[in-house]
């Protein structure tokens, strides 16, 4: 089985889109991150420049990934500058600790909307 860690980096205000289409694809375990950083858009007005955004962490089937890493482009697009991005990685092992084994490609579940 082959799993990939989908990481998007995107606007703050965007959060309920990108929840609510996540959850509509069945995706509904994910790890949400605030996070500050600057990238091609920084804050001019404040003291340290950065920027506050969200990051979310979604682990996938493989041919899973590319749907919902369009799912969270679509949601979180308002064509500006800064908006984030989304990474696709590959891992290696996934284990679950609440019972001891190793994740299986049943765990996860992506639906076409």
């Amino acid at each position: 089985m082959k799993l990939c860690k989908v990481v998007a980096i995107f606007d703050e205000l965007k959060l309920q889109a990108v929840e609510q289409a996540l959850l509509r694809h069945g995706i509904d375990g994910f790890t949400i991150h605030p996070v500050s950083g600057r990238g091609r858009y920084f804050d001019s007005f404040n003291e340290n420049r950065l920027i506050k955004h969200i990051q979310i962490e979604i682990y996938a089937r493989e041919q899973d990934a590319p749907t919902i890493r369009n799912c969270i482009v679509d949601a979180a697009h308002s064509n500006t500058e800064s908006e984030g991005l989304v990474s696709i990685m590959p891992i290696n092992d996934l284990y679950w600790i609440h019972d001891k084994r190793s994740a299986l490609k049943a765990d996860f579940q992506c639906r076409e909307s």
